[in-house]
Parts: structure tokens; sequence; C-alpha cells
């Protein structure tokens, strides 16, 4: 099933299951959204490396769909490269990816790696911060990204009660809209 939710004038699609463009677009009958959001769930783990050589066609999946349905698509994925696993998003828009942002900060020091920044990206309504899973749990992320963007995406592995209560605060904190998913629902403001 597809989520709507109008955060700030941006207008966000979620789709909680696995990536399936036939379905997606199945359980939205005249899609029109500026971004289509799919959590962790949505595909297995991609190899960067077989993307890069042409042997993968999951992004390639991601990019010719957001060209299809004329949005710009932030999907939750688990990435590998050099055998370094990440957490990350892969955003897609007209036809092409457009970046793979990687979670910036490790907190529960875990063996996954890290990037190296908070990102923004502009929609065709507004400007979005993208906090990759435990990123939306450091204050200091929201005070680099919040001047910048109209609204923050934050997509995170799992489903943790603790996250959504900290967005909602450093969103009221800096008051910003959010749009928070996790691989059992979403929430949002404004």
């Amino acid at each position: 099933m597809v989520n709507e939710a109008k955060v700030g004038d941006i207008t966000f699609k979620v789709w909680l299951g696995a990536f399936c463009p036939d379905a997606i677009l199945e359980g939205s009958k005249d899609f029109e959204a500026n971004v289509l959001v799919c959590p962790f769930q949505a595909m297995r783990e991609v190899d960067l490396q077989e993307e890069i050589v042409g042997r993968g066609s999951n992004i390639k999946r991601l990019a010719e769909f957001s060209k299809k349905i004329d949005s710009s698509i932030f999907c939750g994925i688990r990435t590998k490269i050099l055998d370094v696993r990440h957490i990350s998003v892969a955003v897609c828009n007209k036809g092409r990816l457009v970046d793979i942002a990687d979670r910036a900060s490790n907190p529960f020091d875990d063996e996954l790696g890290t990037g190296n920044k908070i990102k923004v990206f502009a929609s065709k309504k507004g400007k979005i911060g993208l906090l990759v899973d435990a990123d939306c749990l450091i204050e200091n992320n929201w005070i680099k990204t919040a001047p910048y963007s109209d609204v923050i995406l934050c997509i995170n592995r799992g489903n943790s009660d603790f996250a959504r209560k900290e967005v909602r605060h450093y969103s009221n904190t800096y008051n910003i809209p959010y749009l928070y998913v996790d691989e059992v629902g979403l929430e949002w403001n404004r």
C-alpha cells in the first residue's frame, strides 16, 4: 500500500513493501507525488561494484522508475563495496542515480561504515535534508541541515519509538517539518 504525506509544499508517497514498480503503481492510482520514499526493507543488499560494472540492476531499476513516475525516489538500501557495508539511501531522479547518501554517524559503533556528509537535495517543490538511519538522533546533524532545508526526511532502519520521539523533538526545536519513515510506518508534521 502507498501512503501519502504532504510535508511543507512537498507531496511524498511512501511504499512500505519490497520495491516492486507495478505494485507501487497499482497501490496508488493516478500516481502524483514529488517524492517516492522506500524504507530499508524495499531491497536486498546492493553490491555497488556489481552495479558499477553493469552486473547488478537494482539501482538501474530505481532510476528507470523515477523517470516513469516523474518523481524523485529516496530508497533506503544496505550497500556493500570492497567488503565494507553501509546503511545508505539511493536518490534517483529523471531516470538517473543522483547520489548514494551513506549514514554519516555511527553512535552504536556497529560494524557498518559511515559516509562523511549530511546531504540536502533539491526537489520540484523544495529542499529536502536527508538524515539516514541514526543520523536523525544526533542534534548536530539537525543544526547543520535545518537552515538549508524546507523539510527533513529521516529514513531509519528497524522500528524505534525512541527515534520517532527524537525526530519530533528536533523538528520542534529547529522549527522544520519532517517525514520520518522506518520499516513499519511513517510519521510527519506540517
